[in-house]
């Protein structure tokens, strides 16, 4: 009896484990024909950065390599300025530049873009192969590219310079030279632009060639000849003066640079100028010497403009004290200066600037003078004479 229930519980046991294992292979051989999310990808595509980004919510996933851009057109800088180069000379630089077409299916008409880098807000359109600009002191980069209207140079031709010249640069130039010959000295002419209400001190500005350097010296704006009791002060330019520095002597003495006025071409009888003085001094009108005896006004009529009237052989104007009072109050430069220094017109645009025998002007070879300001830097450059082969 106890051998048959054992039989029993073997029996069942062995039915029980057949039911399961054919229950697990039923399992299997179903889920074995579904397809299993193994990771869940979102893929987000930047086309301004031109980049692929994935995130994964179960693992890393590695960013997609960049496409590689294929130039199909290129850009040369043919002239210009040395890559890193300084320019001391001038602030105008001119670039000129070409392109290359690497590909056949190129067939738009070409144009260029440029931009100078801490001057320029944006890309210049251009169809020219050339541009000119004229810059401040300062580091600049030029950019260039070619391109049409749906192809550009990807990598823009570039150069970097930099500009060195003075802040004045422009504003004040040699604008002549005369060489000093046996009869007159050596003449410097400057000249300006500059706006209104603008003013520049030129004192200790220096010009400076093969022969040697000159310092602009300090001058007198309002020069009296009777007062001697004058203190120079630096020189201020403002707009249209002209300044002219000669090699000569001073005929009023040492450190008497002036500003020109309208009264100084009575001095033109007793001095001998070498940077000549224009005569623009006040003429009578009739209404002024109206009050005046007829021969008196006949005679002050006929005065040349500046000249200092001689009366000594007319009898009329010798015998008439009126007209002899008119004349020393008014038709001289003492007269002059005194009647007419707060005129609005009295200074003239002219500054005369002696070196007293200091000569820097070539007379037998080429040379280029340099104006520069306080600091060193190149103002104003002027070339001139002719090569000499010794």
């Amino acid at each position: 009896m106890e051998i048959i229930t054992t039989i029993i519980v073997i029996i069942g046991f062995l039915f029980s484990t057949l039911i399961n294992f054919g229950s697990n292979f039923n399992v299997k051989k179903q889920t074995a024909g579904v397809v299993q999310p193994e990771i869940i990808k979102e893929q987000v595509i930047e086309q301004k950065e031109e980049k692929s980004v994935l995130t994964s919510t179960t693992a890393p996933v590695p960013i997609s390599k960049p496409l590689q851009v294929i130039n199909l057109i290129e850009t040369y800088i043919t002239a210009g300025p040395e890559q890193n180069q300084t320019i001391n000379d001038t602030n105008k630089v001119i670039f000129e530049f070409k392109e290359k077409i690497l590909s056949e299916q190129i067939t738009e008409r070409i144009y260029f873009e440029t931009k100078v880098l801490g001057f320029d807000n944006g890309w210049k359109k251009t169809y020219s192969k050339k541009r000119t600009v004229i810059l401040p002191a300062g580091s600049y980069t030029f950019l260039v590219r070619a391109r049409t209207k749906n192809v550009v140079d990807y990598s823009p031709a570039q150069i970097s310079f930099k500009i060195n010249t003075s802040p004045y640069f422009g504003k004040l130039k040699i604008s002549r030279i005369r060489i000093e010959s046996s009869s007159k000295p050596s003449l410097i002419t400057l000249s300006t632009n500059i706006k209104d209400n603008e003013t520049i001190n030129i004192t200790n500005w220096s010009i400076e060639g093969k022969k040697g350097k000159i310092i602009i010296p300090q001058g007198i704006e309002k020069y009296y000849h009777y007062y001697n009791s004058y203190t120079s002060q630096d020189i201020f330019i403002r707009k249209g003066d002209r300044i002219y520095l000669s090699s000569g002597y001073n005929p009023l003495g040492r450190d008497r640079n002036f500003r020109l006025n309208k009264c100084m071409g009575y001095l033109t009888s007793s001095f001998d100028f070498p940077i000549p003085v224009s005569k623009n001094c006040p003429k009578p009108i009739k209404q002024d010497i109206s009050h005046l005896e007829p021969c008196c006004q006949k005679f002050i009529l006929r005065i040349k403009t500046c000249e200092i009237p001689d009366y000594s052989e007319n009898v009329n104007v010798r015998s008439d004290k009126d007209c002899i009072e008119y004349l020393n109050e008014n038709l001289n430069n003492q007269a002059c200066f005194m009647n007419h220094w707060q005129d609005k017109d009295f200074l003239n645009n002219s500054w005369h600037i002696y070196l007293n025998g200091k000569n820097i002007v070539a007379n037998d070879c080429y040379d280029t003078l340099y104006l520069k300001d306080q600091s060193g830097l190149i103002v104003s450059s002027y070339s001139y004479g002719q090569p000499v082969c010794r």
